[in-house]
């Protein structure tokens, strides 16, 4: 393969869309997966594909145009001007960060770059992660020395999938040096609508982990002021309403089954986790991730409250369908989602189903692997977690119908 402008580990929610953006500003692109069924349906350009992070005419065009060439990873990288590294960072049962495959994405980087390449890693990182990690790692593989052979940054990708486009916000630049930053700036400049660039790695890090533990505390007090408004007999979404018309100092946050997704309440985890290792204490962070934590359990409970209000039978002897399983609406991704949280809780009592039309099927903490089902499947119950925009209300007229999705069920009439 000829010497292309980038290539791109990772075609996840936000190495897709990273890499057609390049193709649309004209770079040549090559798109890497550890997936080889992943590289197949965007080549193929399947439905779905784009994860919600890219439209079909923007994929096809990239796809279309020639400036865009995918590959398994497993065929090995070429040499390229740019790598940017897109790879997923988890959390593991600990709530520690995983970097195995960030630090597997570094070696065959090394493998492959020449003297004055750019690395840039997009992945969500603990504080210290690139320099800890994705540096040495580099180094060692290559030979190379870091701000002199090769130029090393980081900026965290900012996406909202089925609502914004990675290049249509804001990204956060550091480089290892001034040289690097420099370099990463003038790429990534290319693909975002604005650069805001900022002293190290590291604090770049920590913007991304601030950013998404920042709306973690903000939807945990949103659900303890549900709680308190339930208590005191008041409407929270009015109280909402109310506070939101305050032009300064409040931001509004939706109550809701837990936050999930792969930012937000790892990134939470993350920040406890990095004051810990310098001895510190995040009591309010802490308090944040407990409430969230916390939500699944607290939803299928108020669901028994429900239940028996209704003098309906318990979930012991009820089927109930869940209507929607992702994180958040329309998207196709179920990592921490509070819906699956909560499926897993109700399998303990209950024969359960789910109806999600952007996820075919579903694996439980049990090992059981479910199919999503018609909504109109039978069911006791059924209740609504996620609710896409893109897909018709759920309506049932032969059996009762709760809507979750703001962490307590509202009867649907």
């Amino acid at each position: 393969m000829d010497i292309i402008d980038i290539t791109v580990i990772g075609l996840g929610f936000t190495g897709l869309p990273t890499a057609v953006a390049a193709a649309r500003s004209g770079l040549t692109v090559l798109g890497v997966d550890a997936s080889a069924e992943r590289v197949r349906e965007i080549s193929e350009q399947r439905p779905g594909c784009g994860l919600t992070t890219v439209a079909d005419h923007e994929l096809n065009s990239a796809m279309a145009s020639g400036r865009l060439l995918l590959r398994n990873n497993t065929k090995g990288i070429p040499h390229s001007n740019v790598y940017v590294l897109c790879v997923p960072t988890p959390a593991d049962r600990h709530g520690r960060l995983d970097v195995s495959l960030l630090a597997q994405a570094a070696d065959d980087v090394a493998k492959a770059m020449r003297p004055g390449a750019l690395v840039i890693v997009q992945s969500t990182c603990a504080p210290g992660t690139v320099e800890e990690v994705v540096l040495p790692r580099i180094a060692a593989v290559s030979g190379l020395c870091a701000g002199l052979d090769f130029h090393l940054a980081h900026s965290p990708v900012r996406t909202d999938p089925g609502n914004v486009a990675v290049d249509t916000v804001p990204r956060v630049v550091a480089g290892y040096t001034p040289r690097c930053t420099e370099l990463a700036v003038r790429f990534v400049s290319r693909v975002a609508h604005r650069v805001v660039a900022v002293s190290s790695t590291r604090a770049a890090e920590l913007v991304k982990i601030f950013e998404n533990t920042f709306r973690m505390v903000n939807i945990s007090l949103a659900n303890e002021l549900a709680a308190l408004c339930r208590a005191q007999r008041v409407d929270v979404e009015e109280v909402l309403e109310a506070a939101g018309s305050k032009p300064y100092g409040f931001l509004r946050h939706r109550p809701g089954p837990g936050a999930g997704g792969d930012c937000i309440p790892v990134s939470a985890g993350f920040f406890t986790a990095s004051a810990r290792r310098h001895g510190l204490h995040s009591p309010v962070v802490d308090a944040a991730i407990a409430v969230n934590n916390a939500m699944p359990a607290h939803t299928v409970h108020r669901v028994r409250e429900a239940l028996a209000a209704r003098g309906l039978p318990p979930l012991r002897r009820s089927r109930v369908l869940v209507a929607g399983v992702t994180y958040k609406p329309d998207t196709a991704n179920v990592r921490q989602s509070a819906a699956v949280r909560v499926i897993n809780e109700l399998a303990a009592e209950a024969d359960v189903t789910y109806h999600d039309p952007y996820v075919p099927s579903l694996v439980l903490d049990n090992g059981a692997t479910l199919l999503s089902q018609p909504v109109d499947a039978p069911a006791d119950i059924v209740l609504i977690m996620t609710k896409h925009a893109a897909h018709e209300p759920v309506r049932r007229d032969d059996v009762p119908v709760f809507d979750c999705s703001s962490g307590a069920p509202v009867e649907v009439a």
